[in-house]
């Protein structure tokens, strides 16, 4: 399974990087359509839905929205994006009472699934519209994370972070990833830091968007867990599906975009 993962991303970093720096923005909203299309056939299966015609109708409205965020201020739907989070975290924290809105209606989890992942490409717009290096270093954030995170757990894991939802996880791999991140960040906050005159600012928005992509991944598990589902797909080997490979991001997008919107 490693070797797997590894092999992947070696084939897959490449091709990020070279979206990320030589694609226009025209070019780079296209191949996030692709994803958040394919993220969203997958959505599906969280949202229950079994008829192959409903799964269609889903993803053609998916592709709409992204036609229409193209025509639209990409700002308005990373703060639409915040608002959904703020819902998705709160039912986290209560989960699994807090859950029970999902299960009301496979709609309204259709609906959830989709505002995600409209807000992601929408923050992705921001940040790659701001300068291609913040997606650079977003993505290496969650990478850095979620890298860390597994390593650290599997070395010193012993008292699960959410055992409800996602018992692999573990706080001393949350630890253990932030002081990663920490370490890491320091480069960043020299080397790619906007906020000249104010460079802690940026340092915390780093540890803030790290710890939100994990709550983005506890959402994702959250979602499988209610229907037993163990990957969201199989198109990547060893990484499971797009949604499973995205799931920390479409938070920490959010949160990062928003971060860049508002310090000065």
């Amino acid at each position: 399974m490693l070797r797997q993962r590894l092999l992947t991303a070696a084939i897959l970093i490449p091709l990020v990087m070279a979206a990320i720096y030589f694609s226009s923005q025209l070019y780079f909203f296209l191949i996030g359509c692709g994803i958040v299309a394919l993220a969203a056939f997958e959505w599906c299966t969280l949202a229950n839905f079994k008829d192959p015609k409903i799964k269609i109708l889903y993803i053609i409205l998916t592709l709409l929205l992204c036609a229409l965020i193209w025509c639209l201020p990409f700002e308005l739907f990373t703060l639409g994006g915040v608002l959904l989070w703020i819902a998705f975290i709160i039912a986290l924290c209560r989960y699994p009472k807090g859950s029970a809105f999902w299960q009301r209606s496979a709609w309204l989890r259709a609906f959830c699934g989709l505002s995600a992942l409209i807000a992601f490409l929408a923050s992705l717009m921001v940040l790659k519209i701001a300068s291609p290096v913040y997606v650079f270093v977003l993505l290496a954030i969650v990478w850095i994370m979620d890298s860390a995170a597994y390593f650290a757990g599997r070395l010193w894991g012993k008292k699960p972070l959410a055992p409800e939802i996602s018992p692999k996880k573990t706080r001393e791999g949350l630890f253990g990833a932030l002081l990663v991140v920490m370490i890491l960040s320091l480069p960043l906050v020299l080397w790619v830091n906007p906020y000249k005159h104010a460079p802690w600012a940026w340092f915390f928005l780093i540890l803030i968007t790290a710890v939100m992509s994990v709550l983005g991944d506890l959402v994702e598990s959250m979602a499988k867990r209610m229907y037993d589902v163990k990957d969201s797909g199989h198109l990547l080997p060893g990484h499971g599906g797009i949604l499973d490979r995205i799931d920390s991001l479409l938070v920490a997008t959010v949160c990062f975009a928003l971060g860049q919107m508002i310090l000065p």
